[in-house]
């Protein structure tokens, strides 16, 4: 049995095994609570995708019939004819809208006597209630927040979390209080959405029961114990206080949006807007969708249609509140944000989600806590993206009239076509540049800023588009802000995230290409792509969106060549000779032997005290092994080694590491994935005496009867030696129909097996098997095997032969103990509470054997009666460890292939 047999094919756990391990839950209660625990997240999983998947398809569906016939050119012009006065005045009493969440805060400040300022509450609130607001979940992302927010105050957790959860409980009585009117009062609105009418009213009527079920249930007595056991009790008054300004929460809400209706031409009675705003804001959030996002938008146009108001209108108001309550908050938002300690140190949200899911009254809903970790510059980011979406809509409508008689007048017409031609290429590059805002890199941040300010001036110069340019300012006086964020130096090309991004990139010039065709047609963009004049809007388009496709594709190469990566080269002989250096004088670890490979780089901690082995693949960085440093340097070693890949954006990973350490992963913010245990033998102990060895002792004297002999060589080896290792291992591969493998598997390379000692096996004086052993450095804590091969014909039990004399050898040169290699997947998943990835690894356990040994090989190593130690991969929470997976096999699979090109750039 071969070393690559042993770790290889297993080593690398599969990342498709992602089936829930039912068949290895035990009959017992606890196992039955797990299962049915599962069962319950699964479904709740499913409805967070379907039913949000389900409610935008019926909206498209339904609001394509409907809207299929509106006019974008209509729906511009009305936006237009919004004064600039009345536009700022709109966004003012948007953010004095949004502030009013804040009132919940401070009532339960004083009723439940929280020791907060008041000035640190309202931040954190604001801050709470703008991310809600536009990630949604029921109130969960705010109140998580705000949860946060009070204990980092030094709130008492029991007192954050009763006021966060009345929160949760608090938001929602307005909307019941409306929906108890709208049954009460205009009951025939149910008629006028696509919803069948009695799911509806089923839908409302619940929504309505709310408001009376909270004053019941949030006072005294046996329903509160019940329900709401870890929620303060409240007193009569303030129970109807809330729901009270719960109630002016959301008629101020539908007020801001009958007067952006208004503002765009869309006048209608405040009652009806409420009613009609009532219904599609109770449908927008039972359908799950984050913020109503196009449910709420779509209700209302199939509700308001009915009234005979005008589409165009009703798409630009609805446009405008979406800026004027959810946009512009969130930017204020994200400028609060650096003041109010939310972002997190460390892995300390992770600890916080998962202890803040265990509330009876929070765990019902998702609270994506884990986004404050990088909040700042992802706001930014989907701004910056915005930003040149903005850009964009303005180069495909022509401006208003009266300021483009004023440019006719005073510009030259070609100046204009070059102003015009330039914001689309600021918009454009915005759209790319938008990643490395939210990669935090300090590049993107500069460049950025330069673009925001020329794409104001360029919406000034070719149509005097203030409302743009005055945007363009807004964002980047919020970089400005944010500034500290930017301190990283680039980001990984080929990550899932990048390229992800990049396809939004390409979706929204595609989209740009189609609302051209849409406004213009397309065989008038492509004849009239030469023609220049005042009013040929069409050719100025076309012209654009030429200019949009050069300038991605220009950005697109200069991006994939200019990225900077992590200045690193693979060891030469000297850089190798000093890692060994290193390892004798500081220690080693179970892989130290394999940075003689010269396929990882090295990476030498701050203090120089502890020395990483890793391999670089798309956007991650998987160190091998533990770090080999004195226990005492080991935190330094992963915070410098987790700040170097934060500098680029890289993912640090670790692979097979000691279950002895694993607390410093986990306070380095890891997450930890049991991948298998590792057989040891332990030397003072071993013996070939008793009933346990017998069948071992069999096999050596019937080697002794075959002319069977073993021998330990040590290097510098004879030619003639070296030509037969190399035919018995490229006969043991052509046998077995592989390649060499690498990063965590020895390759025959005589440059690394130099650096140890070969142990072969002859029978009747001719080479059959051989085994390299790992180098120790001069410490004789540990030894095992690295690369096992033997020729095809090779008798019965010649493998057993090598390892018994092979630890016979060791215990007589006074190692410790002997390192067996590990048996993959095994010990994996074996409680019902193990975690759920550790669980669907163990199916491949017990399922895969007739693609991979398993079971075999741990029954193999049992023979030898070793001690079992669980082998870990340590990877950053959120993460996703498929991919992770995914990218450690590849490095491993490449072997020598990868050897020589992986110095050349590290990056990809």
């Amino acid at each position: 049995m071969s070393q690559e047999n042993i770790q290889g094919s297993g080593c690398a756990v599969r990342a498709d095994a992602r089936i829930d391990d039912l068949s290895a839950i035990s009959d017992s209660d606890a196992a039955d609570d797990a299962a049915e625990r599962s069962w319950l997240k699964a479904v709740g999983a499913i409805l967070h995708w379907v039913l949000p998947i389900v409610a935008l398809a019926a909206v498209g569906v339904v609001g394509w019939r409907e809207l299929r016939h509106l006019d974008l050119a209509e729906v511009h012009r009305s936006f237009q004819a919004i004064s600039l006065g009345v536009t700022v005045a709109l966004l003012l009493a948007g953010l004095a809208t949004a502030s009013l969440n804040t009132l919940y805060d401070l009532l339960l400040r004083r009723w439940l006597a929280l020791e907060i300022r008041v000035k640190d509450l309202a931040r954190t609130a604001w801050v709470a209630s703008a991310l809600n607001n536009v990630v949604g979940f029921s109130g969960m992302t705010g109140s998580g927040v705000r949860y946060l927010g009070l204990t980092k105050a030094g709130v008492a957790p029991p007192k954050a979390v009763g006021s966060a959860a009345l929160v949760v409980l608090s938001m929602p009585l307005g909307l019941s209080v409306l929906a108890t009117t709208l049954l009460a009062v205009h009951r025939e609105m149910l008629q006028w959405t696509a919803v069948p009418a009695p799911l509806a009213l089923a839908v409302l009527g619940a929504v309505s029961l709310y408001w009376p079920l909270f004053v019941l249930i949030a006072g005294r007595g046996p329903l509160h114990r019940r329900w709401l056991a870890d929620t303060p009790t409240l007193g009569a008054a303030q129970r109807v206080s809330l729901v009270l300004v719960s109630t002016l929460d959301w008629v101020a809400v539908g007020g801001l949006l009958w007067l952006c209706l208004s503002a765009a031409g869309a006048t209608l009675p405040l009652t009806t807007l409420l009613m009609a705003f009532a219904l599609a804001m109770t449908l927008g959030l039972v359908s799950l969708v984050p913020g109503a996002l196009g449910v709420f938008e779509g209700a209302m146009l199939l509700i308001l249609g009915r009234t005979g108001a005008d589409p165009a209108a009703l798409v630009a108001g609805l446009l405008l509140f979406r800026v004027a309550y959810y946009f512009v908050p969130f930017l204020f938002a994200a400028q609060l944000l650096p003041g109010t300690r939310l972002l997190p140190d460390g892995g300390r949200i992770e600890e916080l989600v998962e202890g803040f899911k265990t509330n009876p009254v929070l765990r019902v809903g998702r609270i994506p806590l884990q986004l404050l970790g990088h909040l700042s510059t992802q706001i930014l980011a989907y701004a910056t993206f915005a930003a040149g979406v903005v850009l964009l809509l303005s180069a495909a409508f022509p401006g208003v009239a009266e300021r483009l008689e004023v440019l006719d007048r005073y510009m030259p017409l070609l100046a204009r076509e070059g102003f015009h031609l330039s914001s689309v290429i600021v918009g454009t590059l915005l759209l790319g540049l938008s990643r490395g805002i939210g990669a935090g890199m300090r590049g993107a941040y500069h460049s950025t800023q330069v673009l925001l300010l020329s794409g104001a001036i360029l919406s000034l110069l070719k149509g005097i588009d203030i409302e743009v340019a005055a945007l363009l300012l807004m964002l980047s006086a919020l970089l400005r802000a944010n500034r500290a964020s930017f301190d990283r130096r680039g980001y990984a090309l080929a990550s899932a995230r990048n390229l992800r991004w990049l396809g939004g990139i390409a979706l929204t010039l595609l989209a740009a290409a189609g609302l051209g065709s849409l406004l213009y047609g397309s065989s008038t963009l492509l004849s009239h792509l030469d023609q220049i004049g005042h009013h040929l809007h069409s050719a100025r388009y076309a012209r654009a969106l030429l200019g949009m496709t050069v300038t991605f594709l220009a950005w697109l190469a200069w991006t994939w060549y200019s990225m900077p990566a992590p200045a690193v080269d693979l060891p030469d002989q000297t850089a190798l000779q000093r890692a060994a250096d290193f390892y004798t004088r500081v220690g080693r670890t179970t892989y130290s032997y394999l940075t003689m490979l010269g396929d990882k780089y090295l990476f030498y901690s701050p203090s120089g005290r502890a020395l990483i082995q890793y391999g670089i693949r798309r956007g991650h960085l998987i160190a091998l092994g533990d770090p080999a440093c004195a226990e005492a340097d080991l935190q330094e070693a992963l915070h410098g080694f987790r700040t170097f890949a934060d500098a680029y954006d890289l993912t640090p990973v670790f692979y097979q590491v000691e279950e002895a350490n694993l607390h410093h992963y986990h306070e380095a913010g890891f997450r930890l994935l049991k991948l298998g245990e590792t057989a040891r033998v332990s030397l003072p102990d071993f013996t070939l005496k008793g009933k346990k060895a017998e069948n071992l002792r069999t096999v050596l004297n019937r080697a002794k009867r075959t002319e069977m002999t073993f021998e330990v060589l040590t290097p510098p080896l004879e030619e003639g030696v070296w030509a037969e290792l190399k035919a018995i291992s490229d006969a043991w591969l052509a046998e077995k129909r592989m390649a060499e493998l690498g990063f965590s598997l020895g390759s025959f390379r005589r440059d690394f097996l130099e650096w140890g000692a070969i142990a072969v096996v002859r029978q009747s004086g001719r080479l059959i098997a051989f085994a390299s052993l790992a180098q120790d450095f001069g410490h004789r804590d540990e030894t095992g095997i690295d690369l096992m091969r033997h020729i095809p014909d090779t008798p019965h039990g010649t493998m057993d032969v090598l390892f018994s004399n092979l630890i016979l050898h060791a215990q007589e040169a006074g190692y410790a103990w002997f390192d067996l290699g590990m048996a993959p997947l095994s010990g994996v998943g074996r409680s019902p509470w193990s975690p759920r990835d550790e669980r669907m690894l163990k199916l491949g356990y017990e399922l895969g054997n007739r693609f991979y040994n398993y079971k075999g090989l741990r029954q193999y190593k049992e023979k030898f009666n070793p001690q079992w130690r669980g082998m870990y991969l340590a990877y950053p929470r959120g993460r996703s460890l498929p991919v992770v997976l995914m990218d450690v096999t590849a490095l491993i699979t490449r072997g020598q292939r990868g050897h020589r090109a992986a110095g050349k750039r590290a990056g990809g």
